[in-house]
């Protein structure tokens, strides 16, 4: 019984990171009206910046600070250079700019870092707590703490600012947004911006872990991609939760399903999203769109 739960709450911490993705995919998605691909490498970025930040000599802290503020830029940088150019209605042209950006990203920080794992230091300590048994490390319950800070921010900023509304209107309706005086690139670029910090925080948490590479979150953005269709991507707290039981579920199947683990998790991760969308194709917490003829 201790070992199930010290898997399954292992598994929960991972999913945390899962859940961090899957939250900025989230905020992009409601902000623009896109799913944004690219956003794992985007992460990756972020936490470059923030490690080489350390290797000039910057605490950790402040080194994540300016990896979000940095990463925002590029986020908007990004909205304004290549994503505006791009029909919105054109769901093909999105997904092809996505990978592009994507594969784009990942060479880029090759280039500029090299391809050779680096160590990143864990921004919440290294002690552990053992309690009944099981076993907490500091990055895992400041992980927790950090993501669900992210979601509580995100949720206020969009329920409860003039910022988040007008954001959530133009991507639902640009026209009518229009006629309001509400810009649609600057409002859309914004979206794009929130949607990248988040991000950010998702490269903080999961770097120490799984180690700095270019390729550090190929397998969580599939997890999160998951985790988003799970609990429903028009739902920020919907996500998270999918993030967190596909990190449980993922975990308890490597370990008792036989020859299931390593990156075969994925297939376990979508097998699980199958079964669910077909039931409720929105997701958990999702709503089905109403469309009147």
């Amino acid at each position: 019984m201790i070992e199930f739960l010290q898997i399954s709450l292992d598994g929960l911490m991972t999913g945390v990171v899962y859940a961090a993705l899957a939250l900025a995919l989230g905020v992009v998605f409601q902000g623009t009206g896109m799913l944004n691909l690219s956003q794992g490498e985007l992460a990756v970025v972020a936490a470059y910046i923030a490690w080489s930040c350390v290797q000039m000599g910057i605490p950790i802290w402040p080194a994540i600070v300016i990896a979000v503020v940095a990463s925002a830029a590029i986020g908007s940088a990004l909205y304004h250079g290549v994503v505006r150019f791009v029909p919105p209605h054109r769901e093909d042209s999105l997904m092809t700019l996505g990978v592009t950006l994507l594969l784009g990203l990942n060479a880029i920080v090759s280039i500029v870092w090299g391809t050779d794992p680096r160590g990143f230091p864990s921004p919440f300590g290294t002690w552990v707590v053992n309690f009944a048994g099981l076993r907490l490390t500091s990055q895992q319950i400041g992980g927790v703490v950090l993501v669900a800070g992210t979601m509580l921010v995100m949720a206020l900023v969009f329920t409860r600012t003039t910022f988040g509304l007008r954001l959530r209107a133009v991507a639902q309706n640009p026209r009518s947004a229009a006629f309001l005086g509400l810009r649609a690139g600057v409002w859309l670029s914004a979206g794009w911006a929130a949607a990248c910090a988040v991000g950010a925080v998702a490269g903080v948490v999961a770097a120490p872990t799984l180690g700095l590479s270019p390729a550090m979150m190929t397998v969580p953005l599939l997890m999160a991609l998951a985790a988003a269709n799970l609990g429903g991507i028009g739902s920020r707290v919907g996500v998270v939760v999918g993030g967190l039981l596909i990190g449980i579920l993922t975990a308890i199947g490597g370990r008792y399903i036989p020859g299931l683990g390593g990156d075969l998790n994925v297939v376990f991760a979508f097998a699980i999203v199958i079964a669910v969308v077909l039931v409720k194709p929105a997701g958990l917490f999702g709503r089905e769109s109403v469309v009147r003829a």
